[in-house]
């Protein structure tokens, strides 16, 4: 299914899948590009729903959403992923280049990012797959300048602003980011222990820092995210309540119905109708 190589601690992977339909949820704990080879696929965050085919790219925030792959759509896509700490090297290497955009504004953004693709990006995604297709193991320093290319790319492009914004932001204080986490994934079936590996903690470390940034725990917090979430769907949508205790991260629509019952009074299919009158 996928073919792959390390430079540093970056890794490197041409995925390629079988024709057939599935759907099914992610959580990488590294920040990813996708360069879409072939066929046709769709990210699902809790804000928006990204679909993309040959040619097109995306930028993965570490976290979690949810993937579909569509039905006699052979799919095929390089992927890069790369953890907070090489950005912040990367950032510490070229500061020179980048300190003019040091006082760019952090900007809210969505967990999965479109990347405008131009001659240069095109350019780069072939070279991987030159890479690829080689039977020899690609050169280090060759490989780990052109990402760093790529980067200074993103960086130093305005089209690319949300993308570098969010970059800049891994730099923040660990509330700004510990913040942008739980905003990106609350809204998945992620376990504590998730939650501190995304903001580089510990268990003990990430309790420690929720409560003295969100005055809570995190287990109530994150309820009360996903249920305010859940009257949303239920006042705005038609989605089925199979679907929205699976859009909101609940472990099953049974868990919802009970959880939902115990903050709002009633059942998920009561507080519709009663919205609907």
């Amino acid at each position: 299914m996928f073919r792959k190589f390390t430079i540093d601690e970056l890794l490197f992977v041409e995925f390629k899948c079988l024709v057939e339909e599935i759907r099914f949820g992610m959580w990488s704990d590294a920040n990813y590009f996708v360069f879409v080879t072939n066929g046709k696929k769709m990210w699902k965050t809790h804000r928006n729903t990204y679909t993309v085919k040959a040619g097109d790219a995306l930028f993965v925030k570490k976290g979690a959403n949810i993937a579909h792959q569509f039905h006699s759509e052979d799919y095929c896509a390089l992927m890069i992923f790369m953890p907070d700490e090489f950005i912040k090297k990367f950032m510490l290497k070229f500061s020179d280049t980048l300190s003019f955009k040091k006082d760019m504004e952090h900007m809210e953004s969505d967990g999965v990012l479109r990347v405008e693709m131009d001659d240069f990006l095109l350019s780069y995604m072939r070279s991987l797959e030159v890479y690829f297709e080689a039977h020899e193991s690609p050169n280090t320093n060759v490989i780990r300048f052109k990402f760093e290319e790529l980067l200074l790319n993103i960086f130093t492009t305005d089209k690319h602003r949300d993308i570098a914004s969010y970059l800049y932001g891994l730099q923040a204080s660990n509330s700004v980011q510990l913040k942008q986490i739980m905003m990106d994934n609350y809204p998945y079936n992620l376990k504590l222990e998730e939650y501190a590996a995304l903001a580089n903690m510990s268990l003990s470390t990430f309790k420690r820092s929720f409560k003295s940034v969100f005055n809570e725990s995190p287990g109530r917090w994150i309820s009360n995210k996903k249920i305010t979430l859940a009257t949303q769907f239920l006042k705005t949508t038609d989605k089925t309540v199979n679907e929205i205790a699976y859009d909101c991260g609940f472990e099953d629509p049974s868990h919802f119905i009970k959880v939902f019952k115990r903050y709002e009074n009633v059942t998920p299919l009561s507080y519709r109708n009663a919205m609907a009158i």
